[in-house]
């Protein structure tokens, strides 16, 4: 028999893809304990997808590099932040937690704090202050969303009917959404959303994931040739301005370039009134999916049968090289370095376009 747990704590403290492939299991998890309280740790910046989730009553943002800094500057201040949190968590008196970390700190500190049922994953012994786990070796052979709804087996939850990303925002950046489309006079314009970066996950490693820009930019400037009334929005991180910029160049007045401009619950704003997304994999993919908008995503040496757009659909489009037999390399969070390129480089920007065309009825 389920038992119902009142407070329940879910942390997931990685990026935008993982909190997204997150919000089925905690949907299934209301639908299941529907009097519950269900309160997500994240980080500051996923805090704005999760922060209007109807199933989710409160966000706790957990900041690896405030703790890094704090420590840095003096262990006093480090011990201070540390208290904070300790404060917060034991306020809600949380009889189970969900603990997506993939590592063992959180779940300590969650057992010293003596919350009785701890549950997880079991990565490389990691999750040894659980008190009940799933054993894996990295998320392989099936999707992240699916493993992570297998965590709910654990406390006897398997009704699990939808499995679609959850993200609303509030009123406010629906409505600079509106004020900026009417400033730039881009309400009768049909808006091609494109991101050639990849998202902050793999760091200095990032090339590995990237298309070149110069391909999103003949995709983008043929279409443009065959419809007047297309128009881009180039959505980025500050670190890929350089990316977009080679764009903005190609497609001049027909674009505009607001990589590293905007916070993400306004690219978000933004994202939701684009028809199609050309991107990589990475977040901004699966913030198209989760708002229901036609994608065509390229990946290289990731695997999108575990993180790609889910749950499969006709509107969400896969470009990957068929003809390079060591792609998908990246396995149990590593990946090989690669000086080819090939995943990425025998992509055939014909191709992409032949899809682009295809979803936008050209």
């Amino acid at each position: 028999m389920l038992k119902r747990y009142k407070n329940i704590l879910v942390i997931n403290t990685f990026g935008i893809g993982d909190v997204l492939f997150s919000t089925p299991m905690v949907r299934a998890l209301k639908k299941s304990i529907p009097d519950s309280r269900i309160n997500f740790m994240c980080n500051e910046r996923c805090r704005y997808l999760i922060q209007s989730n109807r199933d989710i009553d409160n966000v706790i943002v957990f900041e690896k590099d405030r703790y890094r800094e704090a420590l840095r500057r003096s262990k006093i201040e480090f011990i201070r932040e540390i208290f904070k949190l300790v404060k917060i968590i034991r306020n809600s008196k949380y009889d189970l937690a969900i603990d997506l970390s993939l590592g063992y700190q959180i779940s300590l500190l969650l057992k010293l704090l003596g919350i009785k049922k701890r549950i997880g994953f079991n990565y490389r012994n990691r999750g040894r202050f659980l008190t009940s786990k799933l054993d894996i070796n990295g998320f392989n052979d099936k999707h992240v969303i699916e493993t992570y709804l297998d965590i709910l087996g654990l406390i006897g939850i398997s009704d699990v009917s939808r499995k679609n990303l959850e993200l609303s925002l509030s009123l406010e950046f629906t409505k600079w959404a509106d004020d900026f489309s009417h400033k730039n006079k881009l309400d009768t314009q049909r808006l091609i959303g494109i991101a050639p970066g990849g998202g902050k996950s793999w760091g200095r490693y990032s090339i590995y994931r990237r298309w070149s820009p110069q391909s999103f930019s003949y995709v983008a400037k043929k279409l443009s040739e065959k419809e007047e009334n297309l128009f881009f929005l180039l959505f980025g991180s500050e670190e890929e301005k350089d990316l977009c910029r080679v764009i903005k160049v190609e497609l001049g007045p027909k674009a505009i370039d607001l990589c590293g401009e905007l916070s993400l619950a306004k690219s978000i704003a933004l994202i939701k009134r684009c028809e199609l997304m050309l991107c990589n994999d990475g977040g901004i993919l699966h913030i198209a999916v989760s708002q229901d908008i036609k994608s065509i995503s390229i990946f290289g040496p990731v695997d999108d049968k575990t993180y790609g757009p889910y749950p499969p659909s006709d509107n969400h489009k896969v470009m990957k090289a068929e003809n390079v037999n060591c792609r998908p390399c990246y396995k149990s969070f590593k990946h090989k370095i690669c000086e080819t390129h090939d995943c990425l480089k025998k992509i055939d920007p014909d191709d992409v376009l032949r899809l682009a065309e295809e979803s936008l009825g050209l």
